[in-house]
């Protein structure tokens, strides 16, 4: 039985998703304390039970201390089996973050898994859905294969929406993950949505609008898409990703807010996309922390913009269930295997 600090670092449930998703991975077991102790409401939300269900469901596994509240799990994995699985978060709780506490075992093992989850889709404190799909998935590629589709949004605070997702792995398994310069950027791209009910004050195109309007020093094309669709509450939110022939796409996002106005969601997207672009990092610092697992597996180095608490956190968890070497030199990051 593996031991993992959940008080590590900024103390939050990344901790806890990696560790699920590395033990079903491995199959090892594992034992995690101090659940989100780094929060105000320590111990298990709705959105890390569903994590927890959805490693439970892939893996077999027997799980003890899987309920709200509890600031201590053990997992214990089988053999990772491919299937169809729905989780409904039940709230606003981030259905990205829920498949991403699945991603490593899915893309490394071999088999096709199918998944329906429902809960928020671009909700605070987690990748929207756009990001996942456009950049993560993107440089997940050489793994295998991972579709994403948004069914529907779903925002804070009813959340409701729908998110897709086909997985099939086990066909890229041994290629690290080097990426050390900057690609060469052809374009951009980018969603800005929002609900219908908000369409008569041009939320979207002024996201758009504003974000496009920034983004014009750059002197490559940028292409922004707007979409409008029924959801549980209103919301809005913007995300946009760089195209290169020689790297990774670095992304950025924003949402609405209320009191926030739309050009100013546009603008802060524009701004953290500048931001990254101007570090000369070869992947954003949101992607760093989400590839260190594969890393841990696969080796490789990443040459990024910031080093987080995500991140630190994230190689304490790979170091500990999968022995994992991993040394961060500056904005640098290597993994051995």
């Amino acid at each position: 039985m593996i031991e993992i600090d959940g008080s590590y670092g900024e103390g939050g449930g990344a901790i806890l998703r990696h560790a699920l998703g590395m033990a079903a991975y491995a199959g090892k077991s594992i034992r995690v304390r101090n659940i989100r102790a780094g929060r105000s409401r320590p111990g298990l939300a709705a959105q890390h039970l569903k994590g927890v269900e959805a490693a439970g469901a892939v893996s077999g596994a027997r799980v003890r201390g899987a309920n709200l509240g509890s600031t201590e799990l053990t997992f214990d994995p089988g053999p990772v089996r491919a299937g169809k699985f729905r989780f409904d978060v039940g709230t606003a709780g981030s259905t990205t973050l829920v498949l991403q506490t699945v991603l490593l075992p899915c893309l490394f093992l071999t088999g096709e898994f199918e998944f329906e989850l429902v809960g928020g889709t671009d909700v605070p404190w987690s990748p929207p859905a756009d990001y996942l799909r456009q950049v993560t998935l993107q440089t997940l590629r050489p793994f295998g294969v991972a579709e994403l589709r948004v069914a529907r949004r779903g925002y804070y605070p009813k959340g409701g929406g729908e998110l897709l997702a086909r997985v099939v792995g086990g066909s890229g398994f041994g290629f690290p993950l080097t990426f050390l310069e900057a690609g060469e950027v052809k374009a951009i791209h980018g969603i800005s949505h929002a609900t219908i009910q908000l369409q008569e004050r041009r939320v979207a195109e002024r996201q758009a609008d504003a974000a496009d309007h920034l983004l014009k020093r750059l002197g490559v094309p940028v292409e922004i898409s707007v979409e409008y669709s029924e959801a549980a509450n209103l919301g809005s939110g913007i995300t946009l990703w760089t195209e290169s022939e020689n790297g990774p796409p670095l992304g950025s996002s924003a949402l609405g807010a209320k009191g926030i106005a739309a050009d100013e969601v546009g603008r802060d997207a524009a701004k953290g996309l500048l931001s990254e672009l101007d570090s000369g990092a070869a992947v954003d610092r949101h992607l760093a922390d989400q590839l260190i697992p594969f890393m841990a597996v696969a080796g490789g180095s990443v040459l990024t913009s910031a080093i987080s608490s995500h991140t630190r956190s994230n190689i304490y968890v790979a170091e500990r269930i999968l022995g994992a070497e991993i040394e961060i030199d500056g904005l640098t990051i290597t993994a051995g295997r």
